[in-house]
């Protein structure tokens, strides 16, 4: 009888992070991935858009590579996708809802060739090399949002994608415990969940809470209600669109990404739209004020959307005034807090009404906090427990919880992103690590962005830039006109021009210097020149902006 080769369990991403999602499992010749997601930098990451994760490991092994299977269709599990198929080929699994989001990715990045899209729904069944796959219907802040069981032949492993427990959803299909429970019985080697929220207490409240809070505001407002939410909380929009109506106001949507998915959403029948709600944004003055609702994106401080916009006064339709309310219907992504408070700031300061998770209950999360998490626990009776979809804090919380149902500490792993998950009927643990890399978009392109580039960056905006163009005579040894010097993004200071007639005469005696110790390269004279201009402007204006020398060397003869 053949031995039965183990299973390997590999985090590409969301192990060390909230975002950019994404589980390798291998068997044999055998290879599937579970979602691809990307994550939204914080202030840290300057210039950045976002961070997916690194595919060497799948590039690699890429003959191996069978199906790219999507829980849902939020952006820290599909926003990769596109990155993804550049590198490989692999067909994608998905639900009807979640297809259509991955399909305007795909769009976008003009990816239109060797692509092949498999709709799947919670009854589907698949059979993929050495992998037998289904699903089970959850509960998030988006429709059609599925568990998947990867059943093989050393066990069956569990993972919850994005979930929370919600007895009485928007769209009525609760979470499918009886198929959870079935599978429970039938017996599950590990369970890999989801750990977002293992550091709240009790139940995450069912999303008709917002609905109810949001119809309280829409009632006491006497202008504009604005409400910003993320443009794929399909749920959260339903009940915006309901509440409009049912206040007799017309709803504007500000925000490219909102108008891309409520087309599609609407057109897949996700999304019921009330008949005669829309109207342009164009079109918003042509109303009384407390007729007019607005759906805008920027719940996270994007500088680009459509919410910062209108803090700055900077919004193309939309100004900001007194009896305006504004409602932030997001919790802050972890890093992304004082970007939003300073929002929230200045829409104050313009005479709005500003109302957010914090203090008015405008926002509901879409995962399972800590009696969820048991439940799920408890319904499928795991060998071994892996928390995924979270950092340290998060998975070791998460841990905790599986200790306290009844699961041996020696059988829960909590593994980092890149670690092989080695897992057979009688042992799970990691075996190695496969060093992970960040992979940064920045703009239309992307790769792996060295740390002194994110330093030069960081310094750029603290303390600005210098440029210092020299005009030098080789044979003289000598300046052939006076050093160039043009200070960008630097604070003003009451001795700024005795400051550059400074660095002028300073640059003149640097040059002699190099002269006279033979440094006669273009590269060595600018490294010369730059430190030693860097060390007089930290001792003379506290400040370290990034200086950049150009020699350019002149030869009479």
């Amino acid at each position: 009888m053949a031995r039965k080769t183990s299973l390997k369990l590999i985090p590409i991403g969301g192990l060390n992070e909230i975002g950019k999602n994404m589980m390798v499992l291998e068997k044999d010749n055998d290879m599937i991935i579970i979602d691809c997601g990307v994550m939204f930098p914080d202030d840290e990451f300057l210039g950045l858009d976002y961070i997916i994760p690194d595919f060497s490991y799948v590039k690699r092994n890429s003959q191996k590579l069978k199906a790219i299977i999507i829980t849902h269709g939020h952006e820290d599990h599909i926003g990769a996708v596109p990155f993804l198929l550049k590198e490989v080929s692999a067909p994608i699994y998905a639900n009807k809802l979640t297809l259509g989001l991955v399909q305007l990715k795909l769009n976008d990045h003009q990816i239109f060739e060797n692509t092949i899209l498999n709709e799947i729904n919670e009854d589907t069944k698949l059979e993929i090399g050495s992998f037998i796959i289904e699903f089970f219907r959850v509960n998030h802040s988006i429709p059609e949002s599925f568990g998947v069981i990867v059943k093989t032949d050393i066990g069956t492993i569990m993972h919850s994608g994005d979930f929370k427990f919600d007895q009485s959803p928007i769209d009525n299909k609760t979470t499918d415990f009886s198929k959870i429970g079935m599978f429970g019985r039938e017996g599950v080697l590990a369970l890999l969940c989801d750990s977002t929220n293992a550091e709240e207490k009790g139940y995450t409240l069912p999303e008709r809470d917002v609905g109810k809070t949001l119809s309280e505001k829409f009632s006491q407002s006497e202008g504009r209600v604005i409400i910003a939410t993320f443009s794929s909380h399909i749920h959260r929009i339903q009940q915006i669109m309901d509440m409009s109506a049912s206040y007799k106001r017309k709803l504007a949507i500000s925000g490219r990404s909102l108008l891309k998915t409520i087309k599609i959403s609407s057109e897949l029948g996700f999304l019921k739209i009330p008949e005669d709600l829309i109207i342009p944004i164009s079109n918003i003055n042509d109303y009384p004020l407390k007729r007019v609702a607005i759906l805008s994106t920027g719940t996270q401080g994007e500088p680009l959307s459509a919410l910062y916009k209108m803090a700055l006064n900077e919004h193309k339709r939309i100004q900001i005034m007194n009896k305006d309310m504004v409602i932030i219907s997001a919790s802050p992504i972890p890093g992304n807090e004082k970007a939003i408070a300073n929002i929230i700031n200045m829409l104050i300061k313009h005479g709005a009404d500003v109302f957010y998770e914090s203090i008015a209950g405008v926002h509901v999360s879409g995962h399972a906090a800590q009696e969820e998490i048991k439940l799920m626990i408890n319904l499928i009776k795991p060998r071994y427990y892996i928390p995924i979809h979270g950092d340290n804090m998060h998975k070791a919380n998460s841990a905790k919880l599986a200790k306290d149902v009844g699961i041996p500490e020696k059988n829960i792993v909590i593994a980092q992103n890149g670690d092989v998950i080695k897992i057979n009927s009688n042992f799970c643990k990691v075996t190695k690590n496969i060093i992970m890399k960040n992979i940064y978009i920045d703009g239309v392109g992307y790769g792996e962005i060295d740390d002194m580039v994110l330093k030069d960056r960081k310094l750029l905006a603290r303390d600005g830039v210098i440029f210092n163009i020299l005009n030098i005579d080789l044979k003289k040894e000598a300046l052939i006109s006076e050093p160039e010097i043009m200070f960008r993004g630097v604070t003003y200071m009451e001795n700024f021009d005795s400051v550059i007639k400074d660095c002028k005469n300073l640059v003149k005696d640097f040059i002699q210097t190099c002269f006279n110790n033979n440094i006669r390269t273009e590269s060595n004279m600018e490294k010369y020149i730059n430190s030693r201009l860097e060390k007089y402007l930290i001792k003379k204006i506290r400040m370290k902006p990034v200086i950049m020398t150009k020699v350019l060397f002149f030869d009479n003869n």
